[in-house]
């Protein structure tokens, strides 16, 4: 009779309590979850491993410019060559009676109509000695369709000389060297775009592979 009543006294405790029971479970459980988030939040990241890497030189490696070098040497850097140091002398005498015109057409009066002259013409007597302008290396002897029998010398620094309207009796080669003032032709007539003007020697300077005014050098 006693454990009834006390089962009864306490089914009726529930009975009563059961809402603040139930509200005080849900207080604790969110309280756990809060401790939970919180200590969550506090732990450390895990360090993450750094790596210093140290600038390596070759050993072949300059360590500084070479002009830096020679400046604290005390030695003045060399200056690259002027165009106008190439050709010393012209290539035969005689006034010039066409203009070099790469960058704009001028008259032919041989083809009567206009084009550009990437060189000048220099008037001669027939059978006048050509000689090098400068020192270099027989690089080509042909006949130029335009221009006809044609000596070109390599020089230094990416220059060739071209001369061309000569007589097809060429007294150097190919790969023979030249100094300045060496023979290497005589005027002609074999310049079949230039018949019209007078006995005359075509004379081009070319850097790279590019046409400047011979008028420059002299």
């Amino acid at each position: 009779m006693q454990n009834n009543n006390k089962s009864k006294g306490f089914r009726s405790f529930v009975k009563e309590k059961g809402y603040y029971i139930v509200l005080l479970l849900c207080a604790a459980a969110v309280g756990t979850s809060g401790y939970f988030l919180l200590t969550a939040d506090r732990t450390p990241a895990a360090p993450v491993a750094t790596v210093q890497t140290e600038a390596t030189t070759a050993p072949d490696a300059p360590t500084r410019r070479a002009a830096d070098a020679v400046a604290t040497q005390g030695v003045e850097p060399t200056e690259p060559t002027s165009p106008k140091r190439l050709v010393t002398v012209r290539p035969t005498g005689g006034e010039c009676v066409n203009s070099f015109a790469a960058d704009h057409l001028a008259y032919n009066v041989t083809t009567r109509d206009w084009r550009t002259h990437e060189g000048v013409d220099y008037r001669c007597e027939a059978g006048q000695t050509v000689t090098a302008a400068a020192d270099g290396t027989v690089y080509t002897v042909y006949e130029d369709q335009s221009y006809g029998m044609t000596v070109v010398l390599q020089h230094a620094n990416g220059y060739t000389t071209h001369y061309g309207n000569l007589s097809k009796d060429i007294p150097v080669s190919v790969g023979d060297s030249v100094k300045l003032g060496d023979v290497i032709g005589t005027v002609g007539d074999t310049a079949c775009v230039e018949t019209a003007l007078e006995p005359h020697l075509h004379f081009a300077v070319y850097k790279n592979n590019a046409p400047v005014d011979p008028a420059d050098f002299f």
